[in-house]
């Protein structure tokens, strides 16, 4: 059987590991010491999750656990105990992991404010590098923070775990170096992260936006309470509990209640756009409180917003029409943002984020050709 250091071992003769550290870290810190004993396996038939349990099957467990992927610790913020539909909390992907602490780029004496805790193995492997008293971890779910201090203290290690809304930050707990967000936004940076730190701080947080694949954004605050920086990779994250929004149903339920309001062509390639970063970066930021859904291996799209307006976009042979209703012409607007990054063809690691107290801007290539969110 696979063990954390078989793992550890591969991916480093894959060049997974630019920060030396991280490698030294996870080989010290194995994950699967953070691995409760139930965990999650999804079941590409029925789309659900199914729970495996370690004393029952260990077989089972260590064939879902030891492995590069990401593991699921928790579903439906732990409602159920046999079967799921919502993954609420994982074991990071090594890579993933590995990516994200290289960014963050730590160094012994630095704080770090840690949002999302999960089970707990980012900010162990945090508390590794710089000390349990420089890390300060905040998880929204008081058992998942519970399980993550029990398994802190099976390594001996002691991060600071507190359980709040990481959207808020850790208001008692003084200024940091570096903020490491583990759940995704998906609109806005929430500014409590920004204001907590000190100039010249990084901040890495995925980001998770309405409309295509989610990207890790980097940034660096300057010394008047603003931050900036690049979207540098991809990755995929689940959302801040508070910013999801029900997927389909919120599109079924905004088409309930508005009615069409009238028809257009589409001369787009659907399919082939959902496909491209440059495309889907591009529309997430310039309209980036509209949500997406394909069907149909992308052919068609559900756009809605939280206000109630919604678009229906087919581009199969023989349909090729948007039809939409509510307050606001979504399709028109996406449509707008597709023709702009048409002319433009801003590559999708040129776009950045600014934050501001009172303001968000993102911008194309460099700050200054930007537009607020």
């Amino acid at each position: 059987m696979r063990d954390d250091a078989e793992i550890v071992g591969a991916l480093d003769r894959e060049g997974a590991f630019p920060a030396p550290w991280v490698r030294e870290a996870m080989l010290a810190v194995p994950r699967a010491a953070f691995a409760p004993d139930v965990v999650w396996h999804p079941d590409p038939a029925t789309g659900h999750y199914t729970a495996v349990d370690r004393h029952a099957d260990p077989d089972a467990w260590d064939e879902v656990v030891l492995r590069p992927e990401p593991v699921v610790t928790q579903v439906d913020d732990g409602t159920t105990d046999s079967v799921g539909d919502l993954a609420s909390s994982s074991l990071s992907d090594y890579r993933a992991v590995a990516s994200f602490l290289t960014e963050l780029d730590v160094h012994p004496g630095q704080r770090v404010l840690e949002i999302g805790t999960g089970p707990g193995w980012t900010a162990a492997l945090l508390a590794w590098r710089l000390g349990g008293e420089n890390i300060v971890s905040v998880e929204i779910d008081a058992a998942l923070a519970a399980g993550a201090r029990a398994a802190h203290a099976r390594v001996g290690l002691s991060p600071t775990v507190i359980t709040g809304d990481g959207t808020l930050g850790a208001p008692d707990a003084g200024t940091f170096d570096r903020v490491h967000a583990t759940a995704a936004f998906t609109h806005r940076v929430p500014y409590a992260w920004i204001e907590q730190t000190r100039p010249g701080a990084v901040i890495v947080a995925p980001w998770s936006p309405g409309f295509g694949a989610g990207a890790l954004l980097r940034l660096v605050s300057g010394d008047d309470g603003t931050a900036s920086g690049k979207l540098v990779r991809s990755v995929a994250f689940m959302e801040l509990r508070g910013e999801r929004d029900g997927a389909g149903a919120a599109f079924e339920a905004a088409r309930e209640a508005e009615p069409a309001t009238g028809e257009s062509e589409v001369e787009w390639v659907l399919d082939s756009l959902y496909r491209d970063g440059n495309f889907t970066h591009a529309v997430a930021l310039r309209v980036p409180d509209v949500r997406l859904e394909t069907l149909g291996a992308g052919t068609v799209w559900r756009l809605w917003d939280r206000q109630g307006s919604w678009a229906l976009v087919d581009d199969r042979p023989g349909v090729g029409k948007a039809v939409q209703g509510g307050p606001r012409r979504l399709w028109d607007e996406v449509d707008t943002a597709l023709a702009w990054q048409d002319e433009h063809r801003i590559h999708g690691y040129d776009f950045g984020i600014t934050v501001e107290p009172d303001h968000q801007w993102a911008w194309a290539e460099r700050p200054d050709r930007r537009w607020e969110m």
